[in-house]
């Protein structure tokens, strides 16, 4: 195979063997403006068609750690119902890893089954864990939420607390957020998880816990693609704030604190 040879004042370059003429247009082929959109366009495809079976798309090698977070997913996936897509799964963790570094604590605000508190607990560190919801199905929905009803996503409170009993440091409490935020009023946030659903439950979940997250530190905030409501309610709330909205896969959205 043809080879460069560089000195500090010049280049002698040795014809190109075939092997690297075809890598020359592999790479081409890979990189040309002229494919871009073909190329785009498969992919978004091939995502999509994954999407549709919850499934999605990860280093294969054997000691990938993304594959080893997959398999805790889908396991999680298996264990509680859990309304996600894979992906959107795998951004709880990574938001929750990639806040380690920021002081403050751990909270989320609707817990349904527990699925991706139990993701949370695998990525806290040993930041304390602060679970909220009615366990009795959302409240009576506005027009703006009329794509949910009353009731919906009722969950036991007992199994969460069983399913994360063996975990340190969790806290659970039963009600409509923020009635039974009291416990939590003096406490420090690092990352934040809402999946309310509905207009006034993210305003009013952003409302208390914007001066309680620390800079840094990030909301994840799902159903933001899907529900009008949730929509609404975020780009409202930042309206008036420095912070901007990153529009993140599947349904989800996060503002980091600045």
């Amino acid at each position: 195979m043809g080879d460069v040879k560089m000195g500090r004042s010049d280049r002698v370059w040795s014809s190109p063997s075939p092997m690297a003429n075809k890598n020359s247009f592999s790479q081409w082929l890979s990189t040309s403006s002229v494919f871009s959109l073909p190329r785009r366009t498969t992919w978004h495809l091939i995502v999509w068609l994954l999407a549709q079976r919850s499934m999605t798309i990860v280093p294969a090698a054997d000691n990938s750690y993304r594959a080893d977070d997959l398999r805790l997913i889908r396991k999680v996936m298996s264990e509680t119902d859990m309304l996600l897509l894979e992906d959107e799964a795998y951004q709880i963790l990574s938001c929750a890893l990639a806040t380690g570094k920021v002081q403050g604590d751990v909270a989320e605000v609707g817990v349904y089954r527990g699925g991706s508190a139990r993701l949370m607990c695998e990525a806290r560190g040993n930041r304390a864990l602060y679970l909220f919801d009615t366990f009795e199905g959302l409240p009576s929905t506005d027009q703006i939420d009329s794509r949910f009803g009353a009731k919906q996503y009722a969950a036991s409170f007992e199994k969460v607390r069983d399913y994360l009993a063996v975990f340190p440091d969790v806290h659970i409490y039963k009600g409509l957020f923020p009635a039974t935020s009291a416990p939590i009023a003096d406490k420090r946030f690092s990352f934040v998880h809402l999946d309310v659903d509905l207009y006034q439950a993210t305003r009013d979940s952003l409302e208390f816990f914007y001066p309680r997250v620390n800079t840094g530190g990030m909301f994840l905030i799902h159903d933001y693609l899907w529900a009008e409501g949730v929509r609404k309610a975020v780009q409202e709330f930042v309206a008036s704030r420095p912070e901007t909205i990153l529009e993140l896969a599947g349904a989800y959205c996060g503002i980091i604190k600045l």
